[in-house]
Formats: structure tokens, C-alpha cells, sequence
């Protein structure tokens, strides 16, 4: 330093470099059960657009076959048959499970990424501005939300909804209603873990050298806050399926006498009729009691496969459509592990 020069500032500190996706690949390949997820999910995908092609003029109503639906000793898996057939709708349920795929990909897509993208965005934003306005209305909003079950919050604001315009309410309007609502329950992990990131030396560094909020959000908070994420979409994939499969269930199966049979004061219930031609509520999402959805043939195969003659022996009728929803859901988590055992590796 040459005398009379004012001496160079320090150079911020900054993060350490993270090594690129290829660098990442060549050190540690991803493990085995990320693999496996991934060739789960291309299973679930080679479906759905297989599904695509071969029922594309009839891709959202199921076929009905009189002459399988028996009153007693329905038909169960065979060689024609391989998931049986499903009781009621009097169709192939290999052939059902298989058309619903298409549809329930899309669904879970689309609430998956609607509840990702509020809720790593808005929690990241909360966690920045810890103490401040924005973290004080967001999460007084978040709050509030997740205080209620999201169970009957969809429901409700789906029905409401559907009461004031029946005509322009349906499958994407509940899509989108569910994915704002389950955005609560991600921002406020992400929150946690952006506030501790927001206070690490190198953020400080960028910060005090001059960079925006928008750039630190972008370049530090996010990125570094991607975890928490990754933990919760597996865990909710659970209560699209929920919603879907319980109302079903219960206008099939729970309903004294049937859904549409009305009990005199003072007379007890009917048993329920075997078999009965699956309902759907009023304010159910479907368009119609023989539309392809997991989650529907799942409350409907509970039902019938319990209630006639009480017992395990028409497994099929649920079992199936649970293994098709399950399997996603742990494909979904194995896939969101995999990336974040990647993600940490060599940071």
C-alpha cells in the first residue's frame, strides 16, 4: 500500500462454493432409493400417458357391465380379470385404476405445486424478515389457516364455493382450493430454517456490501432453505387422498338404509343394500359418480368390500386402489430424500 491510499475494504465473507450437479454425480452417484423412487414415478408416468392414448375418447367416464355385478360372489382377481372387477361401478378395476391415473397425477401436481410454491416462497419471506411486518402478517395468516383442520376447511370453502356458482366450480377450483390451503404448514418450516440462514455470516456479508432482499432471498435464503420442503411434500400427498376417499365412503357405506332411503322416526335402519351404485356428495370435486379418481374407487371399495357379507373376503375392491395411491406417495418420498441426501453432500 502506497502511503495516502485509504486502505481496501475487507472482502466480505461469503458462502462455500457448492459443487454443481456433474461434480455432485461423479463423487457420490445418487443411492438406491432415490432410483428406485425415480423408476416409480416413470411407472406412474409410462401409465398416464399410455392411459392417454388408449382411452382418449372415453378418458373421464368408466364403463359399466351389467352382467358383473353380481348380488353375491363378485368377481375377484383372474387371469381376466387381474384387480378383479369393482362391484357397483361393473367394471374392470385394472382398467379403472389404470384410466384414474392420468387424473390423479394431475391432481397431485397441481396442489403439490401450488402449496410448494406459497409455502417456500411465503415462509422464506417470513423467515428474511423475521420481527418485521410481512413475518407478522404472514404468519398471523398461516396461523390462522392451519389452526383449522384442513380436512374441513377444504370441504367447506369447496362447498361454498360450489353453493354460490355451481356452474363454474369443479375439479381445477378444488385442485387450486386445496393447494392454498395446505401452504401453512410448509412456510412455517420454511420460516424456521430461513431465519437461521438469514443470520449466517455470509448473508450478513451480502447484505452489508449492498445486496437486495430480493437477491439475498434468491441467492441465500431459498436455496439453503430447499429441506424442509422436501420433507413435507410426501406428507401431503396423504390428505388429497383423504378428502377424495372419504365422502364416498361415507354416502356408500354410512348412510342409514342407502344414501337416498329416508328412515321414519322410531324405525331403526335397513341394513345397507350389497352393492349399491357408488353416490357421490353434492359438493364433491368429480364431475360424476363414474369418473376415474383413486381416491373415489378407494372409499367406494372399502365400503362394499366390508359391508357384504362383513368381511375380508372382497379385498380386491380396495386393496388395489390404496397400493396405487401408496405407491406414489412413497415414491414421492423417495425421490424428495434422494435430492436432499444429494443436495447436503460435500456442501
Amino acid at each position: 500500500m502506497t502511503e495516502g491510499t485509504a486502505p481496501r475494504p475487507a472482502e466480505p465473507p461469503s458462502a462455500l462454493p457448492r459443487p454443481s450437479v456433474r461434480e455432485r454425480w461423479a463423487r457420490r452417484p445418487p443411492g438406491l432409493s432415490f432410483l428406485v423412487g425415480v423408476g416409480m414415478l416413470a411407472v406412474y408416468l409410462v401409465a398416464a400417458l399410455s392411459a392417454l392414448v388408449v382411452f382418449r375418447s372415453s378418458l373421464d367416464q368408466l364403463p359399466s357391465t351389467v352382467a358383473w355385478v353380481p348380488l353375491e360372489n363378485p368377481i375377484g382377481p383372474s387371469a381376466v380379470h387381474p384387480f378383479g372387477v369393482m362391484a357397483g361401478f361393473g367394471t374392470d378395476l385394472f382398467r379403472a385404476v389404470w384410466q384414474a391415473t392420468p387424473w390423479d397425477l394431475g391432481i397431485v401436481a397441481g396442489i403439490l405445486g401450488i402449496d410448494v410454491f406459497l409455502g417456500f416462497f411465503l415462509g422464506a419471506i417470513a423467515g428474511l424478515d423475521e420481527g418485521g411486518l410481512v413475518d407478522a402478517l404472514i404468519t398471523f395468516v398461516g396461523d390462522s389457516l392451519g389452526s383449522i383442520p384442513t380436512f374441513v376447511l377444504a370441504v367447506v370453502v369447496f362447498a361454498g364455493l360450489l353453493t354460490v356458482a355451481p356452474q363454474t366450480v369443479g375439479l381445477p377450483v378444488f385442485v387450486a382450493v386445496f393447494g392454498i390451503i395446505l401452504w401453512p404448514t410448509m412456510a412455517r418450516t420454511v420460516r424456521e430454517r430461513a431465519r437461521i440462514i438469514a443470520h449466517q455470516p455470509y448473508v450478513e456479508g451480502a447484505r452489508a456490501s449492498g445486496a437486495s432482499s430480493l437477491r439475498i432471498l434468491v441467492r441465500h435464503v431459498m436455496p439453503n432453505s430447499l429441506g424442509p420442503v422436501l420433507a413435507q411434500i410426501p406428507l401431503d400427498v396423504a390428505p388429497v387422498f383423504f378428502v377424495l376417499s372419504a365422502f364416498p365412503w361415507y354416502y356408500n357405506c354410512q348412510l342409514p338404509g342407502g344414501p337416498h332411503v329416508p328412515v321414519p322416526p322410531g324405525h331403526l335402519a335397513p341394513p345397507p343394500t350389497p352393492y349399491l351404485v357408488p353416490v357421490l356428495p353434492y359438493f364433491s370435486p368429480l364431475p360424476s359418480n363414474a369418473f376415474p379418481e383413486w381416491g373415489f374407487l378407494l372409499g367406494f371399495g372399502t365400503c362394499e368390500g366390508f359391508s357384504f357379507p362383513g368381511g375380508f373376503n372382497y379385498w380386491w375392491m380396495y386393496l388395489f386402489p390404496l397400493l396405487a395411491i401408496v405407491g406414489l406417495g412413497v415414491a414421492i418420498g423417495l425421490v424428495c430424500d434422494g435430492i436432499e441426501r444429494w443436495r447436503h453432500f460435500d456442501r
